[in-house]
């Protein structure tokens, strides 16, 4: 059985947003800049076996249970790196590892998080997807690990940071680099359902909807819709409309994407995830 001192060792999860977004090295810089040394790994290529019950005290005492389902939907984005980092201040500066690291990831919500965070800096789309996760304190770092590793804790990192950094650029390697932040989604499908749509547009149309598509301020998706024939009972026109924002109109998107089908568009799973978790939880946003 492995011996781990958890007054110095913090678990880190890189989730799938982050290699998704090829964020994994820049953590890694950052957690390297801040003294913190990976020694163990785990990549978890499918939903964690014990999630359920690593979130157990959110799923009964937290969250709403449409808001766990979103934890599933992160999950389900792609593998998932476990790390156990050491605190290499321990010795000068005892027992302050987790608080050190929970201060360097930043608020939870990463618009709410300060300048020189991961979740600011690298740019979080938002609580869910939030580009790491460290456990809080050492009874945490042990339990979640328990979680995450299983009772073996992970294989140990013989070459260190670089052979870490080996594995992730292999990862990130065969995961095209997603860059789209949600004004990027929003955008993006907005503008496809625009192109798909435009025979069918008035001369008025086609001259607005290029700056409305553009166009970051609230309204600007109805004003859209109302150009569709039909208007607001255009099958398009509340996709078109919805914010995806937590204080407007939400709407179901498995439908939305039957709707969008039959006009030959699809949403990616990236954009499902963003739109689908930015209804419950606030999106930063570009001006941000």
């Amino acid at each position: 059985m492995t011996t781990i001192d958890w007054q110095r060792t913090v678990l880190v999860l890189l989730p799938p947003d982050a290699l998704e977004r090829h964020l994994c090295s820049p953590v890694l810089d950052m957690l390297d800049r801040h003294d913190f040394a990976p020694v163990r790994y785990e990549v978890l290529w499918h939903r964690p076996p014990g999630q359920d019950a690593w979130q157990e005290r959110n799923i009964t005492s937290v969250w709403k249970a449409y808001f766990y389902r979103q934890v599933d939907l992160v999950f389900d984005l792609g593998p998932t790196i476990a790390l156990l980092v050491e605190d290499r201040r321990a010795a000068a500066d005892p027992g302050t590892g987790h608080a050190r690291l929970r201060a360097l990831k930043g608020a939870s919500d990463p618009a709410e998080a300060a300048p020189g965070t991961i979740r600011r800096d690298l740019r979080g789309i938002n609580v869910m997807l939030d580009i790491v996760h460290t456990s809080d304190s050492p009874e945490d770092s042990e339990h979640e690990a328990s979680v995450f590793f299983g009772p073996g804790l992970g294989e140990p990192l013989d070459g260190g940071l670089p052979e870490l950094r080996d594995l992730v650029g292999l990862l990130e390697a065969g995961i095209p680099k997603e860059t789209r932040e949600y004004d990027d989604v929003l955008t993006g499908l907005r503008a496809k359902i625009m192109a798909a749509l435009w025979p069918d547009l008035s001369v008025l149309g086609r001259k607005l909807a290029p700056g409305l598509v553009a166009d970051p301020r609230p309204g600007a998706g109805a004003e859209l819709a109302a150009l569709l024939p039909g208007g607001e009972s255009h099958p398009l026109a509340e996709i078109l409309a919805c914010e995806f924002l937590p204080d407007h109109p939400k709407i179901d998107l498995r439908r939305a994407a039957a709707r969008l089908a039959v006009h030959g568009l699809t949403l990616d799973r990236w954009e499902n995830a963003v739109l689908q978790t930015s209804m419950l939880f606030p999106p930063l946003r570009r001006s941000s």
